[in-house]
């Protein structure tokens, strides 16, 4: 028979990461339809850095785009 594994086994496996990962979505206004979209992107957060600075920085990436 298979044994049976738990979540706490798996977890056990990953080990630790030394960032998390956000899901960023915001809004953006087209220039060319002048319609709001939406922006998704997954941000590398490392720990011990400030989440709000990050973030802001990821927005203001894109701006420049």
């Amino acid at each position: 028979m298979a044994k049976k594994q738990t979540f706490g086994d798996k977890s056990k496996k990953q080990g630790l990461s030394d960032f998390k990962v956000a899901k960023l979505i915001f809004s953006v206004k087209s220039d060319k339809s002048n319609a709001w979209k939406f922006v998704e992107k997954n941000v590398r957060i490392p720990n011990g850095e400030n989440e709000q600075q990050i973030l802001t920085k990821a927005i203001g990436d894109h701006a420049k785009h």
